[in-house]
Order: C-alpha cells, then structure tokens, then sequence
C-alpha cells in the first residue's frame, strides 16, 4: 500500500469514531495507523504466541519472527453499498468494527471506510445496521470525497437516486423512494467550510442514508 493510501486509511479510521469532520495532521494520521492495527487478532496473536515445546525451551531459534501482516486491500464503492453482505463478513473484512450502535431495534456495525487515492474516492466512516433476521436493513455513511461524481453514479443506477432541488446553493440533494413513494434513502453533498489546495480529497462533505430496498 502506497504512503497516500496508508494516510487514507488512518484518516477513515479517525473519522470511523464519529463526530464531526475534523482535518488531521501528519503525526496524527501516522499514530492512528499504529493504534487501529494493534486490533487485528491475527497480529495479537503473532506478538503473544502460544508456548510449545519449540518457543518455551532456551534453546530455541531467537532470530525467528512472525511473518509480518499484509493490511486488507481498500474497498470499492461497489463492494460496499450492497445489501447482502453479512455480520461475518464485516467482521473479516475489517481489522476494527464499533458495535453497539442501536437504532430503531436495529445493531450497527461501524467501520472506517477508504476506498482509495483518486479524487472520485471516499474516506469516512460507514455503517450496516442489521435486523433481528440479521440483514442489512439501512446503511449509512459520513465523510469526505475530492470529487461526488462516483457515488452518484452507483446510487443513481443502482438504487435509483434522483436530482432534487434546494433553495439551499450550497447543497446537493439525491433520494429515492419506494414503492409507495416515501423516501427510501438520500445523500447530502456540501463543500467543505474550508477547502485547501493541499487537500484536494476532503473538498466536499459527504451525508448517505439508504434503506433496503424493497
């Protein structure tokens, strides 16, 4: 993984505990890396193995070490928005999920969600709230892109979004609705408060909400 997509993935972290969006720095992005990979079990389990007859005995092998970690390959949009994913899957799929996250008689599963380093990319937090059947009954997402135009397409030709004007000129509204015509789900798309040339992926600020379909 490139140094821009490590960043990434340490700032959808960061944004994955909730809140407000919030610009970090360096130092900032670099410890998150560390303390959101401490999590894996795979890793905790490569720093404190189990005694045998090899590892307990003095003479052992000192210079033999785990195999070092490869991280999970970031997401796409497409993979993600889906309905048919499971709680296992979420599970496997990321090294540090929030649970606990009731609504409606609804459990969330938060995750930090980096789909890449392009301009079309997003970095945020992302939910999956399953039902008592255990599907995905709302997803939800909050965060930054550099450029809305991705999202649009997949909830455009997938999901059915549509244009709605606002008197509002700083903001962008998509729904959808069911079959009996109430909103089945929207997205928000402001431009960030401020916007930095050096920051080119948070330009616009990013708000989804999308029920299951029908």
């Amino acid at each position: 993984m490139g140094f821009k997509k490590t960043l990434l993935y340490a700032g959808g972290l960061m944004l994955a505990t909730g809140g407000p969006i919030t610009l970090f720095s360096g130092a900032d992005l670099v410890g998150g890396i560390k303390r959101s990979w401490s999590w894996h079990p795979a890793a905790t389990a490569a720093a404190f193995p189990q005694p045998t007859s090899e590892t307990s005995s003095p003479l052992a092998d000192a210079s033999s070490k785990p195999a070092a970690l490869d991280p999970l390959p970031l997401p796409s949009l497409s993979e993600v928005l889906r309905f048919d994913v499971t709680v296992e899957w979420v599970m496997q799929r990321w090294p540090r999920v929030s649970t606990g996250l009731p609504c409606l008689q609804l459990q969330g599963y938060r995750v930090p969600l980096v789909t890449g380093t392009t301009m079309t990319d997003l970095a945020g937090s992302l939910t999956y709230y399953f039902n008592a059947q255990q599907q995905v009954e709302r997803i939800t997402f909050r965060g930054t892109t550099g450029n809305p135009s991705a999202l649009v397409t997949i909830l455009a030709g997938q999901y059915r979004f549509v244009r709605r004007l606002t008197n509002d000129p700083g903001l962008v509204l998509y729904e959808t609705v069911d079959a009996s015509n109430r909103q089945a789900g929207k997205v928000t798309i402001r431009s960030a408060k401020v916007i930095r040339a050096d920051q080119p992926y948070s330009r616009f600020e990013v708000d989804l909400v999308m029920d299951r379909p029908e």
